[in-house]
């Protein structure tokens, strides 16, 4: 049996909040999906990894760093082109 960690952020009604969830797999047994044992959510960091039971420094650290290199790597940027813009004059 392994454990592993996720950690995502979403936006929830304008507040950006922290989840992350704590899984057990079992890789010596087939077709066995992973299993969700905790799961946090806070706007806080560190306390949505308390909820979930994450008590571990350097895990913390790796998740928060994975989050902040997810963040730029979704942005995504999205040309206009102002002269094609309808208005209600039109």
């Amino acid at each position: 049996m392994n454990t592993f960690y996720t950690a995502y952020t979403r936006l929830v009604h304008g507040a950006n909040y922290y989840f992350v969830k704590k899984f057990s797999s079992f890789p010596e047994l087939n077709g066995v999906p992973d299993i969700l044992e905790n799961f946090g959510m806070h706007l806080d960091f560190k306390s949505a990894c308390r909820i979930a039971g994450l008590k571990d420094p350097a895990i913390m650290q790796k998740l928060l760093k994975d989050i902040e290199i997810a963040s730029t790597v979704n942005a995504k940027i999205i040309h206009m082109n102002s002269q094609t813009a309808l208005t209600a004059a039109q």
